[in-house]
């Protein structure tokens, strides 16, 4: 190789390098401009503090200082002398007046009180409850005595020896003839019951009813007994 030739190659890799760097160095140079120049942050300013307290009043001289306190001298206390309370006043005696005595009234005899006069008292008459309770009662009983009359001992009862009490409830009219009869409690003998309710019917017309029953219907409940004799 010549010296001319090795020129050319030392040319060739210096234009070479040129272009390399020219190409690497381009964009950093456009960003920078675009950029601009970075400034240096300035520090920040120091805080200012402000004393807000008033500031202590100067000194006054001694011409203009305000009086102190003077001092007083304590006068000794007198003694206090105490009120004597001053002596009661007796009240003034007024003389006694002397009433003028009361005139005696004349003395007035009793009125004659006339004696009462006596008369034989009256003679009550019989409470109508009582009366009219005895009648009911006597009206009872003979009704009680019309169904004994017609009752029949029952046949298979007495056999059985049987005994009992049936109640019976007999409605009536004014004269006596039986409009209903129902058993009101049984004996608990069926053959009793049965006689029971048979002898309103046997009987009437039964006893009438007194006239303090009012009514044209008139109901009673009635017991019948059925005992044997020993």
């Amino acid at each position: 190789m010549t010296l001319d030739d090795k020129r050319d190659d030392a040319r060739r890799w210096l234009g070479a390098l040129a272009a390399v760097l020219v190409a690497h160095a381009t964009p950093l140079l456009v960003v920078a401009w675009w950029l601009g120049p970075i400034l240096p942050t300035p520090p920040p300013e120091p805080a200012i503090l402000i004393d807000m307290a008033p500031s202590a009043a100067p000194p006054l001289p001694p011409s203009e200082q305000p009086p102190g306190p003077r001092q007083v001298r304590a006068e000794a206390a007198r003694p206090v002398t105490p009120d004597t309370p001053a002596p009661p006043v007796a009240p003034a005696i007024q003389p006694e007046v002397a009433l003028p005595e009361p005139r005696p009234e004349p003395t007035r005899r009793p009125a004659a009180v006339p004696a009462p006069q006596t008369s034989a008292p009256a003679s009550r008459p019989t409470p109508p409850a009582a009366s009219s309770s005895a009648g009911t009662a006597d009206w009872r009983g003979q009704v009680l005595a019309s169904l004994d009359k017609v009752k029949r001992y029952p046949a298979a009862a007495e056999i059985r020896r049987q005994q009992g009490v049936p109640y019976i409830r007999i409605a009536m009219d004014r004269q006596g003839r039986v409009l209903e009869a129902r058993l009101e409690r049984s004996s608990g003998i069926s053959a009793l019951d049965r006689e029971a309710l048979e002898l309103p019917r046997r009987a009437q017309p039964l006893p009438r009813p007194p006239a303090d029953i009012a009514g044209e219907r008139i109901e009673l409940v009635v017991p019948v007994e059925f005992y044997l004799r020993r």
